[in-house]
């Protein structure tokens, strides 16, 4: 299993990211939202930005989880996420 971020962010800034909060994650960069963000309806278009979300897919590409959070802060249970996972 592989864990990624997505930001819109540019891949300096992200790797200053992970830097500075020490994440044990890679984060990907989608400026425009073309690549990932929009596909998956995550995209927030009056503040040209990406809706706070964690989607998990399997390796076919095939979405598994989908939860969009009100803000940043706003994240599933750890047991729901893990519940999510193909062997949990």
């Amino acid at each position: 299993m592989r864990i990624y971020g997505i930001s819109i962010d540019s891949p300096e800034h992200n790797r200053a990211m992970i830097d500075k909060l020490l994440l044990p994650f890679d984060l990907l960069s989608d400026p425009e939202g073309e690549t990932a963000i929009k596909p998956f309806g995550l995209w927030d278009d009056a503040g040209r930005i990406s809706k706070p979300a964690l989607v998990l897919t399997d390796r076919q590409g095939v979405v598994r989880y989908l939860y969009e959070g009100r803000d940043f802060a706003d994240r599933p249970k750890d047991e729901v996420v893990l519940g999510a996972l193909p062997d949990g």
